[in-house]
């Protein structure tokens, strides 16, 4: 479970007792006190998860979730009690976890683990490539694309994509897709998938006000349709 963190974070002591811990692990830590700073290393620094903080000096630190965001890069917000608006933006810009700050060194250490212990189940499962259509969903890679065309997706859109293509036509209630794809989250309701489905309606040139790709079944969920011919 190495791996190297980026965590966007002041220098106030508590956000130093977190880069502890994590160091503490094992895990390398890219500290960043800036959203500026976050994201110089974000462009020259290979990292697989990134922890931000809400509050940062310069601004907001959702401002900064797409600037980390890389295609194999799990993000973990940092909330504050009445940052409630702005879990609603960091879930449309793609934040994969919450939590709510202060926040404990040893949750924070917990939930980092999970995250590698789900990649790790995942690496261990027997996968191949999806075909649907005009798309190729390569699980080894994290790769998607449309046409030949990459299509650059987060890891929680990747598997959301992943999840409904591997069965198309197979109509997903939004629990069932919370479930497999966000596992138990404090932070997160089934809005949530609407609002993946909705990013990546938008990423794969499905028109949203009448999507082919992934159509919406009223009072029941989604599913991925199969292009016929």
């Amino acid at each position: 479970m190495s791996g190297s963190i980026l965590l966007v974070i002041g220098d106030d002591e508590e956000r130093l007792r977190l880069r502890r811990a994590l160091h503490g692990e094992g895990w390398r830590v890219l500290p960043a006190g800036t959203g500026a700073q976050a994201r110089q290393i974000a462009g020259r620094e290979d990292f697989e998860v990134a922890v931000v903080d809400n509050r940062l000096p310069d601004e907001r630190g959702f401002q900064v979730i797409s600037a980390v965001q890389k295609p194999d890069v799990a993000t973990v917000a940092l909330l504050h009690d009445e940052d409630t608006m702005d879990r609603i933006v960091g879930i449309e810009l793609g934040a994969d976890y919450y939590m709510r700050s202060p926040v404990n060194p040893r949750e924070l250490v917990a939930r980092v683990k999970q995250i590698f212990r789900k990649r790790e189940r995942a690496a261990g499962e027997p996968s191949g490539k999806v075909y649907v259509g005009d798309l190729e969903i390569d699980p080894e890679q994290i790769r998607v694309t449309k046409g030949g065309r990459e299509v650059m997706l987060s890891p929680r859109e990747f598997k959301l994509l992943y999840t409904l293509a591997r069965s198309p036509g197979r109509v997903f209630p939004r629990g069932t897709l919370l479930r497999q794809v966000w596992g138990e989250d404090e932070y997160i309701d089934e809005r949530t998938v609407n609002v993946y489905v909705q990013r990546l309606r938008n990423k794969l040139g499905d028109d949203p006000s009448d999507p082919k790709l992934i159509e919406t079944v009223r009072g029941f969920g989604y599913r991925l349709v199969r292009p016929e011919g």
